[in-house]
């Protein structure tokens, strides 16, 4: 699923239109204000509901300046693009594409997943956004690829082409052309790299990027991860010059009679975080490990990789670990004994929630571990602040060795969990709640103070008034925090979440065999205010007040000048 914004609103608007504007808003206000006085009869109600539902205005095709109107651009397993109006759910578009049905040429299309491809400027309006769907020729990694660009507000394939390569995966990069289109480095099955869009600019743009690109590949049947970069020169075999040789820098195996690989998960790429520093109690402050190659990886033991049951608490155990994907390096590894999956995990900012089921305890288990860095321990000096003297602003590689600090915590977890994800705002400001798929086909919302490791049987005062949660041994499951209310959603299989402008909201979806979207505030709406607020009440008491004051001063004038006369 990927998000597209819609069409700024064209400016300019007639004096008919504003002067029929005005009096509907004035009109809106009175009817409001009679409501909120409980004077108004059954047609304003009816009135009143309808007027919220017109100046809600959520059904418009235009963006809206708190960013809660979008297309939600969603790819099926048939190869079908839908394009969904965040703010009624109505399918604007449907389209399935020419390259994803069944040719001479590829006989079997199956599509593999969607991506950013042109993003505008917003005062490009000229201009529509456009994704990219990257599919291939059959089910085997050998079968040869096919990419289509689609234009996200009308649906239109705007172009397809077939390669002359396989896909095995595909690596969004960091980067744009002069165009704005983002560009991708495709890996075949014979490890070559190839840059697309294939254009001059894109590949300046690349060659100055090369060294800096990094990658990963997880073999979970073979039990090996490897890490790779590039080589500084293209491949000489090939007549292009947008296709590149890799190398691989590291790689780890994990020994196939003892563990299986079952998860991995790792920070979503244009997540935001607002502090690199975490204030505690006693006024000390510890620094995130803050890394997009950080990487969380659950193996488990070979006999317990089956159903919940299918081996004993001795011979089953979870081995998590926390891996740096530029060099390898395992930065935190934590064996759970007597635990199996199915593990569901989601990794934010400096920290990891992963869930999982213990066979001795009978009961599943939610453990959350945070990193720190050790090496900017010193940066707590106010004088060495003042002077400079401190290592903030000194560039931070992969290569030099972290020096790094970990702190973990288990509870007991009533529920079976399908999938988990985490809320994002567009400052990162506004705290982090856990969005929960339960069993039941339900999404429930977790505070991550809950999952706090420094949660203690008896806090201090300094920790309560830090917001610290006395620990108990298990997650409190409140009945009223379920988004989906008393919905399901059936067959439900992911969790995605995407900020609005506005930073105390995010935009969730939910998808399986039903699609649920709704907006939540994780720490409740603080910079806005409600649709239904009575401006026409504050008015009208800012008026109340101004002629109270008036009133006493006369009043006061009067006492005055009696009060010279006796």
């Amino acid at each position: 699923m990927k998000t597209s914004e819609l069409p700024v609103e064209k400016k300019g608007v007639s004096v008919a239109k504003v002067e029929e504007t005005l009096l509907e808003w004035l009109q809106g206000h009175v009817l409001k204000l009679k409501g909120t006085l409980m004077l108004a009869n059954p047609d304003d109600m009816a009135a009143i509901q309808a007027l919220r539902m017109k100046s809600s205005g959520k059904s418009k095709m235009t963006r809206d300046h708190n960013g809660f109107r979008k297309l939600l651009i969603v790819l099926t397993k048939a190869g079908k693009v839908f394009a969904l109006h965040t703010g009624d759910g109505r399918i604007v578009w449907s389209n399935l594409l020419n390259s994803l049905r069944k040719s001479e040429i590829c006989e079997n299309p199956t599509a593999l997943n969607l991506f950013q491809w042109h993003v505008p400027h917003h005062h490009a309006m000229d201009e529509n956004p456009s994704v990219l769907i990257v599919s291939r020729c059959g089910p085997s990694y050998e079968a040869l690829g096919v990419l289509s660009f689609v234009d996200t507000y009308t649906g239109q394939e705007l172009s397809s082409s077939s390669l002359e390569h396989s896909v095995v995966q595909v690596i969004p990069l960091p980067l744009m052309d002069s165009d704005e289109q983002r560009l991708h480095l495709l890996i075949d099955a014979n490890g070559q790299a190839h840059l697309y869009p294939k254009t001059s600019d894109a590949l300046g743009v690349f060659r100055h990027e090369l060294s800096n690109i990094y990658w990963y590949s997880v073999e979970a049947e073979a039990g090996i991860m490897k890490g790779y970069a590039l080589k500084s020169k293209y491949v000489d075999q090939v007549l292009d010059e947008y296709s590149f040789d890799t190398r691989s820098i590291w790689s780890i195996v994990f020994p196939s009679e003892s563990e299986k690989i079952i998860k991995t998960a790792t920070r979503k790429s244009n997540e935001v975080v607002h502090t690199q520093a975490k204030v505690v109690a006693d006024q000390d402050a510890m620094f995130k490990y803050i890394s997009k190659n950080l990487l969380f990886v659950a193996t488990v033991a070979p006999k317990a990789s089956g159903d919940i049951g299918s081996s004993t608490p001795d011979e089953s155990w979870l081995i998590v670990y926390l891996v740096d994907t530029i060099t390898g390096r395992i930065l935190h590894r934590m064996t759970h004994n007597g635990a199996q999956g199915p593990v569901q995990a989601v990794v934010s900012e400096n920290w990891v929630v992963y869930h999982y089921f213990n066979l001795r305890a009978h009961r599943y288990e939610m453990s959350v571990i945070e990193i720190y860095d050790q090496s900017r321990a010193d940066n707590k000096d106010v004088w060495k602040l003042i002077l400079g003297k401190h290592n903030l602003t000194s560039p931070i590689s992969s290569y030099s060795r972290p020096e790094v600090m970990t702190r973990s915590q288990s509870y007991f977890f009533s529920h079976s969990v399908k999938s988990i994800a985490v809320t994002s705002t567009a400052k990162g400001i506004t705290s982090k709640q856990l969005l929960i798929g339960t069993v039941g086909d339900q999404v429930l919302t977790l505070d991550k103070r809950f999952l706090d490791p420094r949660r203690s049987i008896n806090p201090t005062q300094a920790e309560k008034e830090e917001g610290i949660i006395p620990l108990t041994d298990s997650l409190p499951i409140i009945p009223q925090s379920y988004i989906t209310h008393a919905l399901k959603v059936e067959g439900l299989r992911g969790i995605e979440t995407v900020p609005a402008k506005l930073e105390s909201t995010t935009l969730i979806f939910a998808y399986g065999v039903d699609l649920f979207f709704t907006r939540f505030a994780p720490s409740r709406t603080y910079d806005s205010l409600t649709e239904d607020f009575s401006y026409a009440l504050l008015l009208l008491t800012i008026v109340g007040l101004v002629a109270a004051i008036f009133i006493t001063w006369i009043l006061s004038e009067k006492k005055d000048l009696r009060d010279k006369w006796r």
